[in-house]
Formats: structure tokens, sequence, C-alpha cells
């Protein structure tokens, strides 16, 4: 039944959706890339688009082997800084509500607040930061995230190079993201995670559908 409820939620907002994309993966999507799922999901991504003072966007994460869903986002945010004259951008935001589905179907929810920034260092390369904290709405968990990413455009290839901290366990680490465009509608993506502390390695790769 809770599979069913959170379909409801999920399938209107894609459809009212500026902008979405399915991906056929090996590994599903987390904010915190320790956190990545290895096993083969769905990732369904919406949004309304960046050009107005408040945007809103999901993603949503499906399981391949049993199509139950694995967890879902849904992102409001807001303008606070996006001047023409001026290069800083910065916008800030909750992340209400995060739906994490575990192994044994039971589901925890979270609230959380954002805040971002970006630069542009060069046409090409922007850096971005990001702070989340976040705590649980049925349990008692509580994280604090710290994001340092840059992205990097070069033709039809992507790069997206995050470093970040989580202060559950003293947890760090660095990630890379490659995107590259087959078509107007296809890209490819790859992921590599490494977890500082703990030690671990985790990989994807998707195909992406652009709608």
């Amino acid at each position: 039944m809770k599979r069913f409820l959170i379909l409801l939620v999920f399938f209107p907002l894609f459809g009212h959706a500026q902008y979405g994309s399915i991906e056929l993966s090996t590994g599903g999507f987390s904010f915190i890339p320790a956190f990545t799922d290895p096993n083969p999901n769905i990732i369904i991504n919406a949004g309304t688009g960046n050009k107005k003072l408040i945007s809103a966007y999901m993603i949503g994460n499906i399981r391949l082997n049993t199509l139950r869903s694995r967890s879902f986002f849904f992102v409001t945010q807001m303008k606070l800084l996006d001047k023409k004259s001026k290069k800083l951008k910065v916008s800030g935001g909750i992340v209400f509500p995060i739906i994490q589905i575990e192994d044994d179907y039971t589901v925890k929810t979270y609230f959380s607040q954002r805040i971002a920034a970006s630069y542009p260092i060069t046409k090409k390369l922007i850096l971005n930061t990001t702070y989340i904290h976040g705590k649980g709405s049925n349990n008692d968990i509580e994280i604090n995230l710290f994001s340092l990413s840059g992205i990097f455009k070069q033709n039809k290839f992507s790069f997206i190079t995050q470093i970040y901290y989580l202060d559950i366990d003293t947890t760090f680490g660095i990630a890379e993201t490659i995107n590259y465009q087959l078509s107007s509608r296809f890209d490819l993506r790859g992921f590599v995670n490494q977890t500082l502390s703990p030690n671990q390695f985790i990989w994807t790769l998707g195909l992406r559908y652009n709608l």
C-alpha cells in the first residue's frame, strides 16, 4: 500500500514538470555519495527549471529487481542572490519529503534544509558549494553534509568532481560524475565514489533518456 501512495505523489509531479529524464543504471542516486545504492535502479528526475525565483525538482529511485520504490526526494528552493551583474549565485531551500524505503520495506522519512552557492571561474568551469542539514521525521537520525564541487564542460562531455564531509561516523570522500551526450535525447553517465573514511569504493553506469 505504501508504494502506491508514493506513486500517487510521484507521477503527477513528473507529468507537470518542465524537464524530466529516466535513467537505467547499475546503481541508485543519493545526495550523499557514500550512500549510493550499488544495485540496479531506475532513476527518475523531473523539475520546473530554475529561471524563476522559486523552483522545484524531484528525484526518485526504483529498485530494478523488484520494481519497488527505494527513495524519493522533493526539493523546493528560492534564489537568494541572482543578479545579472554578479557572478556569485546563492539559493536556499528545503528537501521534503525525503522518503527512504529499506530492504525490509521499513519507511523512513526526513526533512532537511539546503543552501547552495555557485561561482563561474570560466565559461567552462563552475564551482559549487552546498550545505545540507537533515533530521529524521520518524527516526532519530540527524546529519550535516558539506560539499564542494567543480563542474567542467567540454563539447559533449561534462565532469563533476565533488569532495564532501558528513558528520555521521566522520565520513568524507571524493566522487566523480562523467556525462557524455550521445544525442539530444540520450546520454551516458558514469559515477565513481571513493569514501576515504571508512574505506569504500562504489561505481555506477547509466543510460539516461531526456524527455
